[in-house]
Parts: C-alpha cells; structure tokens; sequence
C-alpha cells in the first residue's frame, strides 16, 4: 500500500479524470502489476474474481478509495474477456507509480484492438476479426414527399486489411442496416453524437444486435482529407495511379464519411505501418440472403460469448467448426453469417464437399495430416506488412510452405488420380502457381537462417554471413562443449548414465540446465547445486560452473543477436514482399479447410449428411425428407426423430403446427430453417433427401425474451421482430415464427396472430412454419387453401403424458397444459384447482354472445348447469321405465325440447355441441 502522500495524490488525480461509462475499465500500470480503482475495482472483483474479499483501500484523511490489484497473468485473459467478450472499452495508464504523474499509454475497443493485439492473440487464436463499422443517414428526397433513409455505411477489417463501403435504402426500423450489421460480424459501430429520433431509433436497433456503439462528433464524418489519407492506406496495384478520387467508391458520397470517421477513430495516418496495405472494395450485399439478430439467435447460428468447449454443439458454428486452421476458422464464422444467394458458388462448394466425402482417404490425409500443420499464414503477413515479425515468424512461414507439397499431392491424388474440375480450377492450379511464386522465400530461408539450431528454439542466422559472427559462433560451440563435459562430470558424481537418467537441456526461460527425473532428483542437494525447478517433466537444476558457462553463453548469444540484426531486418524486409502471396494462399487453404471441415461433419454425423438439390429462385417448392437438427441430435442420450416438410407455392405455402408443451414443435420448426441455411453456406445438410429453392431471406421470431436493459417487454420484442419479418418477406423467403401472441391478453393475441397468418399466406405467400397454442387458428386452413395444420403427436396413457416427436397432419386435437403441469410436479391442490378451473373457463367460452357481459355470463352458466342437471335426472328416470324404444325417444325428444324452450345460451351452446341431430 503506498504511503499516505502518495495515496492523497493518487485520490486527487483519480477524481480529476474524466468521467467515462461504465463499459470502459481503467488499467494502472505500476510495473509488476495493474491496479483498477473505484467502481472499475467493484466490478472486477464481483465478474472476474467472483469475491470482493480482494478490494483493497486507499485512506487519507475522509477521503478514500477503492482498489483491486491484478498481476500480469490475471491481465491478458481479464482485458481479453473485456473486449471480445463483453464488448467493453479498456483504456491503460503507465509512467506514474511514484510520482502520479500519469499518461494515458494505450486503449482498445471491441473494434480497436491494434495496440492490444500482441497481448491478445500472442498465445490464442483469434476465431471472430474485430471488424469496426461507421453508420451515416440520409435522406432520399427523390421519392418526395415521403423520402426514404439512406445509411451510408464503411466497414474496416484489421485481420483482412480491407476497408469496405456500401449505401442502402432502408424503413425506419432500420430493418437492412440491421441484418448487415449482422452479416458483417461487426464489433463496434461509430455513430454520429445527436439526439434525433432517428438517431435514436438506430442506436438502439445496433445495441439489439450486440454490436458496442461509440458516439463521435459530427466532424469526425467529415470527408475534407479523406482522399490524401486514402493515397497514403490503400495499397494500389502495380503500374495504378495513386488518385482515390478515381476510386468507383468515392462516389457512395455518404458511406465515405463513414470511412472517414473509422480513419479518424483509428489514427490510421499517425503510423506509417498502415501505409500501402488496405483495399478499398464495395459491400455487394444484394448477393447475401437476408438474415437478421432475431433470426440469428433463433437458429443459434453462433455460439455465445461465453461458449465453452462442453457446449460447442449448441450452436451451427460449433456443428460445422471442425477447422484445422485459424483463418479457416475465421472463414467459417463469416460464411455461417453470409448464406449465399448465388446458385453457381453454392453448388461450388457442394461440388468439393462432395468430392472430398467420396474419398475417405484424401479427407482424412486433409483433415489429420495437412491442413492441422498450416500455421495462420495470415496473421504472419500481416506482421511482416507492419514490420513487427521475428526470424522465428519467417521460419514459421518457411515450415508452412514446406507443407505445401504433400497437401498438393493429396489433392492431385483424390479420386485415383483423376480430381474434380472444380477442385483443380479452385484449389490445386492456384496452389500449384503459388508454391512456385513462393520457392525464392524458401531458398532464402535456407541460405540465412541457421536450420541447426532451430530444434533448440533458437533462430540466428548463419554465422558464415560475416566474420564476426562466426567467430561468437566458434565461442558458443566451445562453451557448448565445455557443458557437455560439465554433463559428464556431473553425471558420474550423481551415479547417472550420460543423456540417458540426466540431460542437458536449454529453454529461453532458463538458458542451459541439467534435467533428471522426479524419482532421481531426490539425490539433488541444494547445498551443491541451483535447483531451477520442479515439476513433473522433471528435476531442472545446474552447478556452479554450469552457471558461469551459461551466464557466458547467453552473454555471447546477445552479442551474436545483436551483431545480426542488420542482416534480420534485411531479411525480413525481403520476406515482406511476399505478403501478397502469403494472403492469396491463407485464403485458398481457409476454405479448403472450411470445406473439409463440411466434408468431414457430414461424414461423422450420427447419420450422414446428403447433398441438398438446390433449385432455382423463384421455383416455389421446397421439400425435405428426415429433416434433423444438428444440434439436437449431437447431444448425448438423445434419439432423434426425424421429419418432412413438404412446401407448394401455390398449395402449401403455410404450415400451422399444434401440440403440446415440449412436444417438438420448436425444434421442428428450427431444424427447418437451419437446414436451408446450412445447404445456402455450401454444407450438406442432415436430411434423407433435400430440395431447396435459391432464398432471398430466412426470417425468424422464436422465444420470449424480455429486452428490460433497451426497455421493451417480451410483448413489445415479438411485435418488433414480427413485424420486420412482414416488411421484409417475400414469397421466396422462409419465414419461422413460433409462439406469437403471449404477453397480451388470449383475445388479442390470437387476433394478432390470425391476422398475421392469413397476411402470410394470402399476401406474401412465403414459406412459412408458424407453431402456436392458439388453436383457433387451425380453422384457418378451411378458409385458405395454401394453409395447412400439421401436429406434434402426444398419447396419453394411464393418466401420463408420453411425447412422440413426430410431426403428422392435421390439428392436435386437445390440449396438454395441465398434463405438462403434473409433470413438472405442480402440487395436487394446484393441478385440481386448475382442472376446476379449466372446466369453468370452458363452460364461459361456450357462450359467444359478446353483447352479454362477464357477469351476466356467469349467471347463465349457473341456471344452465342447474338446467342440465335436472334434464340428467329426467333421463335417468326415463331410463327406468322400462319403454319401448319408439316411446322411450319420443320421451327424450320432450325432454330435449323443454330445455330448448328455456332459452339459456350456455344450455344452447351444449346442445349444439354434444346432441347430434340425428338422435
């Protein structure tokens, strides 16, 4: 704790900062650890400590405040949970342990992890890019006098090195912006800082997507040195003239003040590094089928946040993630989010999953051997792009190409020599011109870089390049003999066999040390030897003399690392060259690897997976056999059962699925929508047989999620989503929406979604799977012909409800509520309370009169069961008088006209019910 002054000045300066949300945590760098102060300190001890037994406190005088501190292998997982997790900001201050007088070294945001990407990605691989967007509105005020939105929207990639701009029209519930944004795996979004309505309305539909909005000043967007910023960032082609006012981009005259406030928000001018290495590109988002957050999550196209290895199958993404590489990871999780609209590129990569399925040995050579050895070639570009790489990066790159060949004769080798066209044009010819492009880095490698003394870890280069170099290179062998003969001594005084029961051994941690066996290290004593350390690879120590020839050693080997840096950086500059290359091959490996990973899934599924026929848009059928979910039928201790849909456009456009509680109607629902999406990414699908038309949307309202953080009740959440899926739906959509119309009341609800329903499926004719509990609803298909009901089945027996799974035609024909009730073990009381009352709500629906009030009606249902009561009694003393038949009907058709004649409208309401008219 520091002492009194220092802890007064640290007070003083800490409430002199400026005031920031709650989503930006403050770091303090004093040197061998972080502090984080006040509510920063509160909140890291409750979600990252889980206890606050940790807050520690500053006192002086009245003043106080709190603090936790955070060692440095608590910091990298900490901030790396805080900005790829939590989307929050962290902002880090060093230079004022002793005298407070602090600078603000770096911050990073969920979009802006350049400063932190070292700390971050150093020892874990970066699966998601950190994507940053830039959103501008407009107004089209072409179509006066009811002008459209235009959103003017820019896009930067760090991983990719790519700006991208695109502007659309848009409703305003910024129903377009939002299913880009989705598309676009974005993290961050910049916004202009106004309180417009607007603005507003389109803050909060980014919040909803989980996207973390930054507001910035509205000069920010302006464009006034964009086209000198853009003629230093975009790496132009060879021979190309560097104007970007000839860019066909700079015409989007909003999007490109997006760009230029993600320039600004960046600082990407202030580092010569980011000079020559961006493209500019247009977002072509009219070739991806529309798909939203709502839709997203109800599919569970992605894992969450906080995923975990044990739930990996909870979501498509961690089905379909058997990737081998990082970038084909990252691959991946933009296809996942990109269904393609594109028949020709679809059926392209249904072509390779084919391939690759049909010959089991080529898969696996990919899948086990190659593609797991292929280091993340883009990431290493991106280092020697901005000058930051090591010999040990350009060995990396110089290991990865030498796996090239074998993963090329695999390829050449599939289907018995003769491979499929597509997978020569798209993966082997590319491949093939690469290996070659690449040969001169290869040969470079060899000829600098000291091959022998990689094995140890050490990457130096060969000490014949220059005198003086070779002579530390003669002093480090003579002191490497020297050691071994320090083994040799060591080994005979200790009673072991040489490289055997004691090594010598070196690591960048400790240098040189003798290693022995836990059992043998027993015999080690301290008073004779350093002990490094313990552990169950054995017992690390030295002797005296070991010591002085290590510390000289590591003495010799700085001077020789700092003797060769010129002809590193020589090197290095060299291999630079060859970044283009580097990116041109991660990207064929990243989806050779995505693929395999499809062909794989598909293989190892509980049951294969099949190609899907994909037909063309606008052919108005679609139609799967067997359909499963993956997910669900990847979870352990679960049979699956499968089943049809069957869609018609002009027929059988609308399916309204009943059932009870439990029963699979969600399930069934999704699984239908997350197999069209699989077959759009280029997967096969889990299915028997599959016909899928080319769709332009896949729209999505499953669950009840209350959204008390943006303010809006579960209610308000299913009408927003339900009616962007009205906007938006065409009749080459699907269109899934489960459970509408809870949260109201029953009338309303059923009313709504009635409405809903017959708008689909007489208006928009989409595909549509709509599971309810309303069962009025079913009467619709008697009305229109395109709707059609469909049930999950249900038997009951000995009073206990058994679930079938499968799906048949037809309405269910009652309901399970309380038997769902009983087995969620309600208390007795409880389930015959509700089966009482059951029974007089029942019995109060019989009577539609809405001229009638509740009252009243409760009246009329008591004189009725009073009416029906007697009229039981008479009958049962009709029945023992023992009457002819002719007589004893004649009888009952008095008795039945008597209760008539009373005129009670619960009494009607039962007669036309229960007596057939023909009795």
């Amino acid at each position: 704790m520091p002492d009194s002054q220092q802890a007064r000045s640290f007070i003083a300066y800490h409430k002199k900062l400026p005031e920031k949300p709650a989503t930006t945590i403050r770091f303090f760098n004093r040197g061998e650890y972080f502090t984080v102060h006040g509510a920063d300190a509160i909140f890291t001890a409750k979600e990252w400590f889980k206890t606050t037994s940790f807050i520690k406190t500053y006192s002086s005088g009245d003043e106080k405040l709190d603090y936790i501190v955070i060692n440095k292998g608590n910091f990298e997982p900490y901030i790396r949970e805080l900005l790829l997790v939590r989307h929050y900001r962290v902002e880090v201050y060093s230079g004022g342990a002793k005298t407070n007088n602090w600078t603000l070294d770096y911050k990073a945001s969920p979009g802006n992890l350049t400063q932190l990407e070292d700390v971050l990605f150093d020892n874990v691989d970066q699966v998601e890019g950190s994507a940053v967007i830039a959103i501008k509105l407009a107004s089209d005020t072409s179509n006066a006098p009811s002008p459209v939105k235009v959103t003017g929207i820019a896009l930067l990639d760090s991983i990719e090195q790519k700006m991208s701009v695109c502007e659309i029209t848009d409703d305003e519930y910024f129903s377009n912006t939002e299913a880009l944004i989705v598309q676009l795996a974005a993290k961050e979004c910049l916004l202009i800082a106004d309180n417009s309505p607007e603005s507003t309305a389109l803050k909060k539909v980014i919040e909803r997507s989980g996207v973390l909005v930054t507001l910035r000043k509205k000069a920010d967007f302006s464009t006034d040195s964009l086209a000198q910023d853009l003629n230093r960032l975009i790496k132009f082609k060879e021979g190309q003239q560097k104007n970007s006012l000839a860019l066909p981009q700079m015409n989007l005259s909003v999007a490109i003040c997006s760009l230029a406030a993600i320039i600004k928000y960046l600082d990407l001018t202030s580092n010569q590094e980011n000079f020559d290495q961006f493209m500019l590109e247009t977002i072509e988002n009219q070739s991806l089928i529309h798909i939203d957050s709502a839709a997203l999550n109800a599919l569970s196209v992605i894992p969450p946040p906080n995923v975990t290895v044990l739930n990996k199958h909870h979501s498509v993404f961690g089905v379909l993630d058997k990737c081998r590489t990082s970038h084909g990871r990252r691959l991946l999780m933009q296809w996942v989010r990109q269904p393609l609209r594109d028949m020709n590129t679809i059926n392209e990569r249904h072509d390779i999953v084919e391939t690759l399925l049909s010959d089991t040995e080529a898969r696996q050579e990919l899948y086990d051997e190659h593609l797991r050895k292929i280091p993340d070639f883009q990431s290493l570009a991106k280092k020697l792009q901005r000058n930051r790489a090591t010999m040990q990066d350009c060995y990396r790159v110089y290991q990865g190409l030498s796996k090239l060949p074998l993963l090329l004769k695999t390829l050449k080798s599939s289907n018995e020599g003769s491979p499929h066209p597509t997978l020569q044009s798209v993966f082997i010819s590319p491949l093939e011109d690469q290996i070659k492009y690449m040969d001169k880095f290869q040969a470079m490698m060899e000829t600098t870089l000291d091959m022998s003394l990689v094995d140890r870890g050490e990457f130096l280069i060969k000490p014949d390049f220059d005198e003086d170099l070779q002579e530390l290179r003669n002093k480090m062998e003579e002191l490497e003999a020297k050691m071994q003969t320090q083994l040799s001594k060591v080994a005979s005084a200790l009673g072991l066999q040489e490289n055997k029961t004691i090594k010598l051994e070196s690591n960048s941690q400790f240098g040189f040390f003798f290693r022995v066996n836990l059992k043998d290290g027993k015999m080690i004593q301290s008073s004779q030897y350093d002990l490094l350390d313990t552990h169950k690879s054995g017992v690390k120590f030295r002797s005296s003399r070991m010591t002085e020839l290590n510390d000289d050693y590591t003495d010799i080997h700085r001077q020789y690392t700092e003797h060769q840096q010129s002809i590193v950086s020589e090197v290095i500059g060299v291999a630079s060259g060859y970044c283009d290359g580097l990116h041109f091959i991660s990207s064929i490996l990243a989806k050779l690897d995505v693929l395999t990973s499809f062909a794989v899934v598909a293989a190892s599924a509980p049951i294969p997976y099949v190609r899907p026929k994909m037909l063309p848009f606008g052919a108005g059928v679609m139609n799967l056999k067997q359909a499963r979910h993956p997910c669900v039928e990847m979870q352990d201790s679960v049979s699956y059962i499968p089943n049809d849909v069957h869609f018609q456009q002009d027929s059988a456009s609308l399916y309204l699925i009943t059932g009870p509680n439990m029963g699979g109607k969600s399930t069934y629902i999704r699984s239908i929508g997350v197999v069209a999406l699989m077959a759009h990414i280029g997967s096969f699908v889990p299915c028997d047989e599959a016909e899928i038309p080319i769709l332009d949307a896949i729209l999505a309202r499953v669950g009840a999620n209350d959204s008390q953080i943006k303010g809006m009740s579960t209610f308000m959440v299913e009408m927003v989503e339900t009616s962007s899926i009205i906007r938006r739906a065409t009749s080459n959509s699907l269109v899934i929406i489960d459970e509408l119309g809870r949260g109201t009341s029953t009338y309303e609800g059923c009313g709504i979604a009635s409405a809903i329903v017959e708008f689909l499926a007489s208006e928009l004719k989409s595909f549509t799977l709509f599971a309810t509990h309303f069962h009025e609803l079913t009467l619709l298909a008697e009305k229109i012909p395109t709707i059609h009901n469909l049930h999950v089945s249900a038997i009951m027996a000995e009073d206990k409800l058994t679930h079938l799974y499968q799906v048949k035609a037809g309405a269910c024909d009652q309901s399970f509520g309380i038997h769902v009730a009983k087995l969620a073990k309600f208390p007795q009381k409880v389930i015959r309370d509700a089966e009482h009352k059951l029974e007089e709500l029942e019995d109060f629906l019989l009577i539609k009169d809405k001229s009638i009030n509740d009252e009243d009606k409760t009246k009329i249902v008591k004189d009725g069961q009073k009416i029906v009561e007697e009229f039981l009694s008479d009958c049962k003393k009709l029945k023992a008088s023992n009457l002819d038949r002719e007589e004893f009907v004649k009888k009952f058709i008095q008795l039945k006209e008597l209760i008539k004649q009373r005129k009670n409208p619960y009494v009607e309401a039962l007669l036309s019910k229960v007596l057939s008219s023909d009795l």
